[in-house]
């Protein structure tokens, strides 16, 4: 079968997906909207000034706080860093604000750190849907935003942003437009009539793309502080969803050393396919950059897929350009025949460091 007339059967969808990771993709929309309301009923302590902001967390917990940090890179009062680490670096103390983001709730690295930001008098939050960060929270009164289960990390991002987006604006780092998120819910629920797997291969732009794909090494472009966060959520994705090797690179370091070995490719001995994530708040020089890189890359590369953000708000076109790449990721592995949803490698690792 095809892989395009793949992606439009059912059945064979239904077969290659037991786990059902296509249409938990589908439910971001509502995911988005349902985690708002879910964060607003936590109480959290009075606001005070903070000299940083770190987000505890790995895989797809950590995301939540890179993207936070592309959202706010020019709005927030004090920096936001994500810390994917069993530690602190030396600078947290008692005027750190500690965010601990574990969707399972049993992250070792995430329990790690956030026992060592107890000791140091940080002030702590936690965001997940259960375990032992949650056991944590309860017997030390930390503030908790408790969040639906059953579902891969991976794919519960909205849970894991939103209750983030909430706690830095009300404790006064970051200001969160409610207006943002009703956009991005419908933003979204309109992208998944265009992307969705009820839209046929023939006027599907993400089938198209997943089909052309298969079987490529993806190099993804993005830039620091507009679209690195979601140009790496879009690496982790096909590394987890569709088992694949990726690359990632952000301008404008790239133009620093990775644009070398690019250009000097030859076309025939690489199956590279080249993305590039771009956003309407991308530096004026970056873009610059960005267009004359693709010309100095584009014939060694055969060409390239640019991924354009949609939306007015920041927080929408970083959600768009999100859900674009969660599609793909999810087409590619089913054009791949692959299962999206394990991920045995991950799972036998934890039991070895359980012995």
């Amino acid at each position: 079968m095809a892989k395009a007339e793949l992606l439009d059967n059912e059945e064979s969808i239904g077969r290659l997906d037991p786990g059902g990771m296509l249409k938990v993709v589908g439910r971001m929309p509502g995911m988005i909207a349902e985690a708002e309301k879910l964060s607003s009923y936590v109480s959290l302590p009075a606001a005070k000034p903070y000299d940083q902001v770190l987000v505890l967390g790995m895989g797809g917990s950590a995301i939540a706080g890179d993207i936070a940090a592309d959202l706010y890179f020019n709005r927030s009062v004090a920096p936001i860093i994500t810390s994917r680490n069993y530690s602190l670096p030396d600078f947290a103390g008692e005027e750190t604000l500690v965010f601990a983001l574990s969707y399972s709730g049993n992250t070792e690295e995430t329990l790690a750190a956030v026992k060592e930001a107890e000791r140091r008098r940080a002030q702590i939050v936690c965001v997940t849907s259960g375990g032992k960060l949650k056991e944590l929270a309860d017997s030390r009164r930390w503030p908790l935003f408790l969040i639906p289960g059953g579902l891969q990390p991976r794919a519960a991002l909205p849970y894991l942003l939103l209750p983030l987006l909430t706690g830095l604006d009300r404790f006064k780092i970051a200001s969160l437009n409610h207006d943002e998120i009703k956009e991005a819910a419908a933003l979204l629920a309109r992208l998944k009539d265009e992307y969705g797997p009820a839209r046929p291969a023939r006027s599907n732009p993400v089938k198209q793309l997943a089909k052309k794909t298969a079987g490529r090494i993806p190099v993804i472009f993005g830039s620091s502080a507009t679209t690195g966060a979601a140009a790496l959520r879009f690496k982790t994705q096909l590394n987890e969803n569709s088992k694949v090797t990726a690359l990632l690179s952000l301008f404008p370091e790239l133009d620093h050393n990775e644009i070398v070995n690019l250009s000097v490719l030859k076309r025939e001995a690489h199956n590279f396919s080249l993305f590039i994530f771009r956003d309407e708040d991308d530096n004026e020089r970056i873009k610059k950059r960005i267009e004359i890189t693709k010309s100095l890359l584009v014939r060694q590369l055969g060409g390239v897929t640019e991924v354009v953000s949609e939306g007015k708000s920041r927080l929408a076109r970083l959600f768009s350009l999100i859900f674009f790449g969660d599609y793909l990721s999810v087409y590619l592995a089913l054009a791949s025949e692959i299962d999206p949803t394990p991920v045995e490698a991950i799972s036998r690792l934890k039991k070895e460091l359980a012995r």
